[in-house]
């Protein structure tokens, strides 16, 4: 704390008392709401002694710090139940000097006075003084008349500049979360004040998104096994989140299987190559007894549909449960070898430090994978910029693992070579060219031989060509909605003309539809209601995590 500021305090201590017990505390109305009842709780910069013993009067245990020893004198003197409740000491650097933790903290009026190049200090020592899932009570001012171009008052008082969204940041980076937020006029005309109230979210430091970034660079880099995980948590976060379950405790389970197929379509494109080979673990080489562990058994489902172009066969007969015999038991084979990989692999290993902890583990009797509601809130709200980075670092370890023999451009482009990511239409196309009579999807407008197939959620954003995802427009309607998101309204509005097609279509196509609508809707029988609240709500959080444009006729 700013030591001139200090020196006012404990020079001019009877004034400050007599000053701030004339009044109400303008912070005192947000106790109850920042502090559960009963719990312990330290004012920083307790001054005159007034909200502490608000607080004991609240029944909290409260204890103070303040580096003024005549202010701390006089509020013991005048507040007889506060006597050996005030600490000595000033921010930043408390936690040493007090050496125990708090279910809360109160820091009114104080954290102005901290120089600009100790506030990260300040605010790491506020942090040491918390249990996890610990408040803190912080306020500043917002206006405040008669600060001369050295940041001090008339009084020689430090006011260091503050702005609420810049100290939300700094707080939310050593692993708080803001919980509420207002703004209060003072008694005095021109001065008025901003309250945040913060949660610390836990006694780790690091924040979900750390967490990630921690296991991703610095764990060991033995495989790409890490890499996948999280680029197939991101996807199903992302367009397939409804097969997630939230658990009593918090946590999410994931099925197994849903991740397992998305290891399928990453790795089918990096084995599917004869004119060169691409490790993906570290000694790894062609004929080579070390391997990664689903190696042998994937290559027999690449073998066993005809290798060139595979897997946009593989992933159309999948959908449409056209398999054989003899395919649809290798894909079982390939399918029970890659759980017990990722299981064994990196739910098991990924995280384990200190600093990360461990993000995942597998629960038998569901065969689902667990991880925090935490992590995966940040993949929900975060996997598209994940992802990317993700398939850039997969390219760049498997060119390290390979000694350079791969270059990165070379892995990336198999990476991105998901199953019928062209814009693959047809299917859908044929369904509707032998419809009798249809109208545009969007306008209601008579449809003849020609027309455009659209893709409601644009294949721009999901690279998404499920049949729920396909309906016919015309041509002119098509070009101009582009890649644009239709609105809830117009949804609404055309959600009979939806439901008509997504009949005709599973008429046409039972297998393929019920598999796709199963994945997107997270239901095991289809329900075509539910399943357009689903796509709703898809087109609503796409609108707001992509920052689209959104588009009607």
């Amino acid at each position: 704390m700013d030591l001139r500021t200090v020196q006012y305090y404990e020079d001019h201590a009877d004034d400050v008392f007599a000053q701030y017990s004339s009044g109400r505390s303008g912070i005192e109305k947000y106790f109850a709401l920042a502090f559960p009842p009963g719990t312990e709780i330290l004012d920083i910069g307790a001054g005159s002694g007034r909200d502490m013993d608000t607080l004991i009067r609240e029944e909290y245990e409260a204890y103070g710090v303040e580096p003024s020893r005549r202010l701390r004198e006089r509020a013991s003197e005048n507040f007889p139940r506060l006597s050996g409740r005030i600490y000595s000491g000033a921010l930043p650097d408390l936690a040493s000097g007090i050496n125990r933790k708090f279910d809360g903290v109160l820091c009114s009026a104080v954290f102005q006075h901290v120089p600009q190049e100790l506030q990260f200090d300040a605010a790491f020592h506020i942090r040491n003084l918390l249990k996890p899932n610990g408040r803190l009570l912080l306020s500043i001012p917002k206006d405040r008349p008669g600060i001369d171009s050295s940041g001090r008052d008339e009084r020689g008082r430090l006011f260091t500049p503050l702005v609420p969204g810049a100290l939300e940041l700094l707080f939310e980076r050593l692993g708080f979360q803001r919980i509420g937020k207002w703004e209060t006029p003072d008694r005095r005309p021109g001065y008025s004040w901003t309250t945040l109230l913060f949660n610390l979210r836990s006694d780790q430091q690091l924040r979900p998104i750390d967490q990630i970034e921690g296991v991703l660079n610095r764990d060991r880099k033995v495989a790409t096994y890490k890499l996948a995980l999280f680029r197939a948590l991101c996807d199903i976060a992302l367009t397939n989140y409804k097969l997630a379950e939230w658990l009593p405790d918090g946590s999410v389970g994931i099925p197994m299987t849903a991740i397992a197929e998305r290891w399928i379509y990453y790795y089918w494109p990096l084995l599917d190559d004869d004119s060169a080979f691409i490790p993906q673990i570290r000694g790894e080489s062609r004929g080579s007894r070390l391997q990664i562990g689903f190696r042998p058994q994937l290559n027999r489902l690449i073998e066993a549909f005809g290798h060139s172009g595979s897997l946009d066969g593989f992933a159309v007969a999948f959908r449409n449960d056209s398999l054989d015999k003899g395919q649809r038991e290798i894909l079982r084979d390939t399918l029970r070898k890659l759980v017990t990989v990722i299981v064994s692999g990196p739910v098991t290993f990924a995280g384990g430090s200190l600093e990360t902890g461990r993000l995942f583990s597998y629960d038998g009797r569901s065969r689902r994978m667990i991880v925090s509601g935490e992590i995966w809130r940040e993949l929900c709200l975060s996997g598209h910029w994940i992802q990317d980075a993700l398939i850039l670092r997969w390219g760049e370890l498997t060119s390290e693992i390979s000694r350079q023999a791969i270059s990165p451009s070379q892995v990336i482009d198999r990476l991105l070579r998901v199953p019928v990511w062209q814009r693959n239409v047809e299917d859908a196309r044929r369904v509707y060219a032998a419809l009798p009579s249809k109208k545009c999807v969007w306008t209601g407008g008579a449809l003849g031989p020609t027309f455009d197939v659209d893709h409601v959620l644009p294949f721009s954003l999901w690279r998404n060509n499920d049949l729920w995802n396909l309906l016919p427009a015309a041509p002119r309607v098509n070009r101009e909605k582009a890649d644009r998101l239709p609105t809830s309204n117009l949804l609404k509005r055309r959600k009979d003309t939806i439901v008509s097609y997504w009949e005709a279509m599973h008429q046409a196509n039972a297998i393929r539809f019920e598999n796709e609508a199963g994945r997107f809707a997270g239901t095991r029988q289809l329900d075509l209601a539910k399943m357009f609240l689903v796509m709703l709500e898809s087109v609503e959080v796409t609108a707001f995590q992509r920052g689209c444009l959104r588009w009607e006729p």
